[in-house]
């Protein structure tokens, strides 16, 4: 239901809307951070908030969620050139990589002070600080990713492959890059880049997405960032037979995901047809049905999705991000003590992770602000300067 807006095969001379901020798209990536710290902390609040409406999981979301604002953001980027576009690119991939280490390795200095933290970690390491550095020296290349840490470098991988996305998009091939990015999950659900049960834990992208599946959230993200938000053109409007559609097939991913009715056991969880590392078929269509549905409810309703607070994380979604993994694993030794005082001690311990969310993005909000000031401070005293 897919159409391109452009007409084809003209070259695009985009004129940017200008730039603003939209509030939604903020909100909605911080529900997503907050639910993803709840399912990672494994408290029954988390178990039951994991994938609630269906095959939608909040990573999926979040990674949706980056690719819009990307197709908007880079967008701008590419109207300085090719080059300014790339560099900017490899700039962010950096920046992304800075946080994924930031994360790591202080878990790394806890194991060496106190090894036996390992049997809350379960990293595939030893206790030598031969073995510490030996992970982070493959952790750094992507070649070792523990639980949690597989998110990150996936996005990091699309931030160094957007330049020839937009490429296309920008030359009037969205089309064309729409059908790449399916032939690529086609293959992902061929075998392509998925992991064999037990594999061994060091090698490149052995984490729990495949990104050769994943990239179709990412970059089905951009796709509508860039016509959207960057060009103002919808990519779809909401049609009254496409929201029954869509909603009926949520209905479905419901009943899927809560077992309410008998399915297939190709549909199971983790089978072939829903496989979340694999980005089965059940989660690329209930997915693309769910977001659809957000957005006609946006499109009637402006601004229900609009929570001040989520805003404030979402704006900040790297290092909040970041932040979680590091916190998730820290706590980890008092999962078991919450758990055997009651269901709402380990809600209560969950809850406080994501209220400790607030703390990496107020530091940033902060340092953002001093570093405006600063650079209004400077252009002044350059234009004392030159008046004088």
């Amino acid at each position: 239901m897919t159409r391109e807006p452009a007409a084809a095969g003209a070259p695009a001379a985009p004129r940017a809307r200008p730039r603003t901020r939209d509030l939604r798209i903020d909100s909605l990536r911080g529900l997503m951070l907050a639910e993803i710290a709840l399912v990672h902390t494994g408290c029954p609040l988390g178990r039951f908030s994991n994938e609630m409406f269906g095959r939608v999981p909040a990573a999926a979301g979040f990674v949706f969620l980056s690719g819009l604002v990307a197709g908007a953001v880079y967008s701008r980027a590419a109207d300085e050139g090719c080059a300014a576009l790339v560099r900017r690119c490899v700039r962010r991939c950096a920046y992304i990589q800075a946080y994924h280490l930031a994360a790591f390795v202080p878990l790394l200095a806890v194991l060496l002070i106190a090894p036996r933290a390992n049997e809350h970690f379960g990293f595939a390491v030893g206790q030598d600080v031969h073995d510490l550095l030996r992970a982070l020296g493959y952790f750094a290349v992507w070649a070792y990713q523990p639980k949690y840490f597989d998110v990150l470098p996936m996005y990091a991988l699309f931030v160094l492959c957007m330049p020839l996305a937009l490429w296309a998009l920008r030359s009037g091939r969205g089309n064309l890059m729409l059908l790449v990015i399916f032939a690529l999950w086609g293959a992902a659900q061929a075998g392509l880049g998925s992991r064999a049960p037990g594999a061994e834990p060091f090698g490149l992208f052995h984490g729990a997405f495949n990104p050769l599946a994943w990239q179709f959230v990412f970059f089905s993200g951009l796709y509508c960032g860039y016509w959207y938000l960057y060009r103002g053109r919808p990519v779809v409007t909401p049609q009254p037979l496409l929201v029954a559609l869509c909603a009926l097939v949520c209905i479905a991913g419901f009943t899927m995901r809560w077992e309410l009715v008998p399915w297939p056991a190709s549909f199971a969880h983790g089978a072939w047809l829903a496989s979340k590392a694999d980005y089965g078929a059940a989660y690329l269509v209930n997915v693309l049905a769910f977001v659809y549905l957000i957005y006609a409810l946006a499109w009637r309703l402006p601004r229900v999705f609009c929570w001040p607070a989520f805003a404030f994380l979402g704006r900040h979604s790297i290092q909040v991000f970041s932040f979680h993994l590091l916190v998730v694993y820290l706590v980890a030794p008092l999962r078991w003590r919450a758990e055997a005082h009651g269901p709402l001690a380990y809600d209560a311990l969950g809850l406080m992770v994501v209220a400790s969310l607030f703390l990496p993005a107020a530091c940033h909000a902060r340092w953002r602000a001093l570093r405006a000031r600063r650079e209004r401070q400077q252009a002044a005293r350059t234009a004392q300067a030159q008046c004088a």
